[in-house]
């Protein structure tokens, strides 16, 4: 007897376009037999445009398994070019749950289960012997917006950085993030592509032009449309899908007059091999003026006195660093600086060794001692430089970081192993994933000894809409209790897939809230504000070491958390 196919297909289809209407529906799967092909899955469907309908010849599609045990060479991605038709046929799956994404050269990316272009779309779930046929992915063309620079003259600039600035809001706050740029050519044309369906700003920046002289130099302003240099008067360019907005022209604002100065110090314990100077800014996180993003200012110290001096310096705070590099050893200083309207003297940057960091890395749990990709990271958290991580593969559980300079950091130990989390980190009794670890005068903490360990939990559900079906693509967030050492971005997640079914490995042991969103981004969801009025719809619970739990979630529609 054959099984029918035909509400498989329906219901892949439904998960597409349309999951409130696939609901209760389980996997067709195939009759048992002897051959362990007929226990391989199949899954099929057309990639078209979402704005003529027509066929995307050449999409990309990507299958990729999720597995606990992380990338191996037996889940690597599978990727199928669509035919002249649209047409996608991917064979012989083994049984298990999966990302599905297509992608197109001028089309926004798509996931299995998005219905909407803001929503992660569904985990796709694949029975022993499951046929899906006719999956259909409606793929978005991104948006276009050109225009024209000119001066107060009305001649054509060219090599102007003409930025596309996102603009949003979360929590009732503005945010804006670069969504792509593209350079004037010698008509003072520009053309930005590849924007996603959004609100932006238009804003042009010629840059950085230092005049004769050390202490004046003159700046063109960044000037954004429709003529202001004040952001946030910048008018908002509303793109849908396959726009291609025109003749945002913008007249560039006048050069305005800045006052520079000038930073001098010394530099001790200099060593014959040389010493480097870097002055970067410190540009405020989300900050829009992006007249602050010039380039490091440098400069090298007298070898014999350590004296130095930059030039040119307009106000503003400051990170200084000193740098040598002797017998392949690195010696370090740096200081935060703020220059206000005066000259900075009398710096001094005291280079150091820095600090040998060892310690012992000990496994708990069989996954753990069986990982083989094991690397503790130290990661910087001082301000003024992007974080930086030093990596080392501990042979024997030994490791050792050389010449950590001082500072405060942050420990993490990562491998494939999703099952994996780190447990413990100690020194001299103190607990560094509360305290950190600090560095400070070429001093810091004793041997650590971290406990790595896979001894996690397993939580599985179902999250359900508010007419109680099964809700497809919703959004699991696991936050532990305030005492946990997990930060936002280690919050453990998953999406439901297309029966509204979720499954969560690898929870270290506590207590939890399960949370269940329609679409929520990770800013929003790690924060305790935003949470907090829908504390109501999660459910709490406890799991231990190695323990399986199974929770049912409602899921919180997107207008419940809009603000």
């Amino acid at each position: 007897m054959r099984t029918s196919l035909l509400p498989t297909a329906l219901l892949a289809v439904c998960s597409v376009i349309a999951p409130a209407f696939c609901l209760a529906q389980q996997p067709a799967t195939a009759p048992a037999s002897g051959n362990p092909n007929d226990q391989l899955a199949t899954i099929a469907g057309t990639v078209v445009s979402a704005n003529t309908g027509e066929p995307l010849k050449r999409a990309q599609v990507i299958l990729t398994q999720q597995r606990a045990g992380g990338d191996g060479p037996d889940n690597k991605p599978v990727s199928v070019a669509a035919d002249a038709t649209g047409h996608f046929s991917i064979d012989n799956i083994p049984a298990g749950n999966y990302d599905l994404v297509v992608t197109h050269t001028d089309y926004l990316p798509s996931r299995y289960g998005q219905d909407q272009i803001d929503k992660s779309g569904a985990t796709l779930s694949l029975a022993p012997g499951q046929r899906i046929a006719d999956l259909i992915f409606r793929l978005h063309h991104m948006g276009i917006i050109t225009g024209r620079i000119r001066n107060e003259d009305g001649d054509p600039v060219r090599e102007v950085t003409v930025t596309a600035l996102h603009r949003s809001t979360v929590r009732g706050k503005s945010k804006t993030e670069e969504a792509g740029s593209g350079i004037t050519d010698d008509l003072g044309e520009y053309r930005i592509f590849d924007l996603p369906p959004g609100g932006y700003s238009i804003v042009a920046t010629p840059g950085v032009w230092i005049l004769f002289g050390p202490k004046l130099s003159t700046s063109d302003v960044p000037t954004y449309y429709p003529g202001t240099t004040d952001g946030s008067r910048a008018s908002t360019i509303e793109v849908k899908s396959g726009d291609e907005i025109s003749g945002i022209d913008l007249v560039l604002a006048p050069r305005v007059p800045i006052r520079t100065f000038s930073i001098r110090g010394r530099v001790l314990n200099l060593y014959e091999s040389g010493v480097g100077i870097a002055l970067k800014r410190n540009i405020p996180s989300g900050s829009e003026d992006l007249s602050l993003a010039v380039d490091d200012q440098q400069a090298q110290p007298d070898q014999k006195t350590g004296e130095f001096e930059i030039t040119e310096v307009v106000p503003g705070e400051y990170v200084l660093r000193a740098l040598a590099q002797v017998d392949g050893k690195a010696f370090e200083a740096s200081q935060n600086v703020n220059v206000a309207a005066s000259d900075v003297d009398g710096i001094s940057l005291l280079l150091t060794k820095g600090f040998d960091l060892s310690g012992r890395l000990t496994f708990e749990g069989t996954s753990a001692a069986s990982a083989t990709d094991v690397e503790i990271s130290l990661v910087d958290n001082g301000v003024g430089f992007i974080p930086g991580s030093g990596y080392e593969s501990p042979s024997n559980g030994s490791f050792v970081f050389k010449g950590v300079r001082d500072g405060s950091y942050s420990l993490r130990v990562t491998s494939k192993c999703q099952e994996c989390y780190l447990k413990s980190a100690k020194a001299n009794g103190v607990d560094l994933l509360d305290q950190g670890v600090q560095v400070s005068s070429g001093a810091g903490p004793g041997p650590i000894t971290i406990v790595y360990s896979s001894n996690t939990g397993t939580l599985t559900g179902g999250v359900t809409n508010k007419d109680d079906l099964p809700a497809p693509g919703a959004m699991v967030v696991l936050v532990p209790d305030a005492g946990s050492h997990q930060k936002p971005e280690e919050y453990k997640t998953a999406n439901t897939d297309q029966y509204g079914h979720f499954e969560v490995r690898g929870v270290p042991p506590g207590h939890y809230k399960a949370f269940a969103w329609e679409k929520v981004d990770q800013e929003s969801y790690g924060d305790p504000n935003f949470r907090k009025p829908v504390e109501n719809k999660a459910e709490s619970f406890d799991i231990a070491a190695n323990e399986q739990k199974s929770v049912q979630l409602k899921m919180i529609p997107a207008s419940d958390s809009a603000n």
